[in-house]
């Protein structure tokens, strides 16, 4: 990561010296004492519930060598040796993430949208790490606190820096985008997802479009030509672009598509003369198309594609990105906890379909959040395609799943609901048989995950 003096962050920050030697090195940087590292830059933040600056003397005791307040502390400490004051803590984070993107030395792919872009972050920082040292966003670090985070652990050495870019309101992925600075930009798709914070897909399709709005004149867009609305918003890059998709146009043209969860999704597609193509540890057609996004901008990069599409063929998902464990029984459990909106879910219902499995095809489907006034229609129609899917078990967690346990039942599919994850978590191991394949689905919030804790546990492992 970029070294900073306390006089560098003082620069970026425009704030105050409280008290401090400008000349004192910064090694990382936090806005979390739990995470904190000796040496790190501490920047209180005020939260909705939290105030950083209750933990100023907590970042002294853990060895921070600066804090950035924008409150300066009271009391006898102890205190960081240096300190900081500025008006607007997040904005001096991001001005010191400005700071570090400006000092980098990696090419720098950044993307966003809808739905599957961490997978496709995952996908595209593993191929560019077959040839490249790659730095990338981790964990939820998505956000107009995670990008700067991102860029200043950037270490000094990467060749490659791949960061993702959340949102939840217009402006936002512009002004990430104005201070990642990436060489590539790609957004994914464009899906009812936020609907509680725009009105319409064409304001989400806008909002996420400022990527390829922002993009400096030399850089590439990565351009999905299956979405139309993702179509419509690239045409505000003038500059080089790299397509993908089922069309006949796209420079990455996908040939094949083996929509299953075992063994894994698979993918074939055309480039430049040659046929590719790309077995995966992760099932899905929605994750043949997340690699087929990644393998784009893998080509806009300027990286060799073959050792790429080797690493991504090997790359087991993460917990709650579509990960599946193997349990006694021949029971199958899709871990896909981390996320849901109506078309992903359709997505996985589709993949279940086409599945085949010895015993039932198993749903537990947490509530879609963040959909808005369109909630309960989004749900009820979840139901409606659960049942046309084939699934013959349907555990419907959170109010708003209810709506899809109705629609369902009234389609013969058996139906048990719970209010919450806690309250599934006791009840689906005991209704899961043997050969069952069991897709867990549900936006963050709800937090299925602990439905696969029980059922690892139930089979002896997991904790």
């Amino acid at each position: 990561m970029p070294v900073l003096s306390v006089g560098d962050v003082l620069q970026a920050t425009g704030g105050r010296l409280a008290i401090g030697d400008p000349a004192a090195r910064i090694t990382s940087y936090s806005i979390d004492t739990r995470r904190l590292e000796r040496g790190a830059a501490f920047f209180a933040l005020v939260g909705t519930r939290t105030d950083g600056h209750a933990f100023v003397s907590d970042a002294a005791r853990a060895g921070a060598a600066l804090a950035v307040v924008s409150r300066l502390p009271e009391g006898t400490g102890p205190f960081p040796p240096a300190v900081i004051h500025v008006d607007d803590g997040a904005a001096a984070l991001a001005r010191c993430g400005a700071l570090a993107r400006q000092r980098l030395n990696a090419k720098v792919i950044a993307l966003t949208g809808s739905a599957g872009k961490t997978t496709t972050k995952e996908f595209i920082a593993t191929g560019l790490s077959a040839s490249f040292r790659v730095h990338r966003t981790t964990g939820n670090l998505n956000n107009e606190l995670g990008v700067p985070l991102t860029l200043l652990a950037c270490p000094e050495d990467a060749e490659m820096a791949v960061i993702e870019m959340g949102m939840n309101g217009p402006g936002q992925i512009a002004f990430l985008t104005r201070l990642a600075d990436p060489h590539v930009g790609l957004v994914t798709n464009v899906r009812p997802v936020h609907l509680e914070f725009f009105s319409s897909l064409d304001e989400i399709a806008a909002a996420k479009g400022e990527l390829f709005a922002v993009l400096r004149a030399d850089a590439s867009a990565v351009v999905n030509l299956d979405d139309a609305r993702v179509r419509l918003q690239a045409a505000r890059h003038d500059g080089r672009r790299v397509t993908f998709g089922r069309s006949e146009a796209a420079d990455l043209r996908a040939e094949t598509i083996a929509d299953r969860f075992l063994p894994g999704a698979g993918l074939s597609f055309f480039f430049e003369g040659r046929s590719y193509a790309v077995p995966l540890q992760v099932g899905g057609a929605h994750a043949a198309l997340d690699a087929l996004a990644a393998a784009a901008a893998v080509v806009a990069a300027g990286a060799p594609l073959p050792p790429a599409l080797a690493a991504m063929s090997a790359m087991e998902p993460a917990p709650g990105r579509g990960r599946i464990t193997r349990l006694p029984g021949d029971v199958a459990v899709v871990d896909d906890t981390y996320n849901s909106n109506p078309e992903a879910l359709a997505s996985v219902l589709g993949t279940l379909a086409a599945s085949a499995p010895a015993g039932r095809r198993v749903l537990v489907m947490g509530d879609m959040l963040e959909l808005g006034a369109q909630a309960a229609a989004f749900h009820r129609a979840a139901g409606e395609r659960a049942a046309a899917s084939g699934v013959a078990l349907l555990v419907a967690v959170g109010p708003l799943s209810k709506n899809a346990a109705e629609t369902a039942r009234k389609a013969g599919v058996e139906v048990h609901t719970a209010d919450d994850a806690p309250a599934a978590a006791k009840i689906v191991p005991d209704l899961v048989r043997e050969g069952d394949l069991v897709v867990i689905k549900g936006s963050r919030g709800i937090r299925l995950e602990q439905v696969v804790d029980a059922l690892l546990a139930r089979a002896g492992t997991g904790a």
